[in-house]
């Protein structure tokens, strides 16, 4: 079954916001969805917002990102939130693993969602 953009889109959308609130409602999630499974879903989410964003001010409903923006969005997310963040801020730790959790979402975005 191939599923088209918005598709995955909304389906990464509604999971996020699902963890979100019930965090918020006390819920604790295993380790592996409680650390990881945001970090992987932030840059298909955020690769597809800035699409879209593009498409709409280019006039342009075909423009996909090219390699380089997938990377500078990685990088942006591996820098900010792993290495300047954690020492700013007790709520962010810097880990390894959720920079290659960046790195496998965009590649996701790159290969199934960047259409």
């Amino acid at each position: 079954m191939k599923m088209d953009t918005p598709k995955w889109f909304w389906l990464f959308f509604l999971t996020c916001l699902f963890i979100y609130l019930m965090k918020k409602t006390g819920y604790v999630f295993p380790n592996l969805i409680r650390f990881y499974l945001s970090d992987l879903l932030a840059v298909p989410l955020v690769a597809t917002l800035g699409m879209w964003f593009m498409r709409w001010i280019l006039q342009q409903q075909d423009l996909v990102l090219m390699r380089w923006q997938v990377v500078f969005i990685v990088l942006l997310f591996g820098i900010l939130f792993e290495l300047i963040l954690p020492p700013l801020m007790k709520r962010y730790t810097g880990d390894l693993a959720d920079a290659g959790m960046y790195a496998i979402g965009g590649l996701f975005f790159w290969k199934i969602m960047n259409k």
